[in-house]
């Protein structure tokens, strides 16, 4: 009898400590999604306030600029917008600036394209067709010309 209980110890001990393990990586799981949450928070303000600012249309020399304006790291600013954008930044910041672009083809009928694309930090003219079309579907002419008011 004694000779089963030593054998069922061990079994015990191994089931208990596996327990432990899982509550000690649920513990670990819920204090990092609350960081992530906060941290989230956290580059949605920036985002938001960056938006505000009207500096998603400024044209930056690279990427670091912008986190460095930011305050942000690129791990931050890539979970962002990954988990919650369900895009890249770079998109996202290309569509803001396309909403933009046909704001002021509506408003400034006399403005030709090519200097909204220079507004919205965009210089080469053939870029700014090309990510205009990208975005609607349709050139910046033929855009300003379908919804013209």
């Amino acid at each position: 009898m004694k000779k089963n209980q030593d054998k069922e110890k061990p079994l015990f001990s191994l089931i208990f400590g596996e327990i432990e393990k899982i509550r000690s990586r649920r513990k670990r799981n819920a204090a990092l999604r609350s960081r992530t949450e906060k941290e989230t928070g956290l580059v949605q303000a920036r985002l938001s306030r960056w938006v505000a600012e009207g500096k998603h249309l400024v044209k930056y020399n690279c990427m670091d600029d912008i986190l460095e304006d930011l305050d942000l790291t690129s791990y931050e600013l890539t979970y962002y917008c990954s988990t919650r954008l369900k895009k890249t930044f770079l998109c996202w910041r290309k569509e803001l600036r396309m909403e933009e672009a046909k704001r002021m083809l509506l408003d400034h009928p006399e403005m030709p394209a090519c200097q909204v694309g220079r507004a919205l930090g965009i210089t080469d003219k053939s870029n700014f067709r090309h990510q205009f079309k990208s975005v609607t579907g349709l050139t910046p002419t033929e855009w300003r010309k379908k919804f013209k008011k």
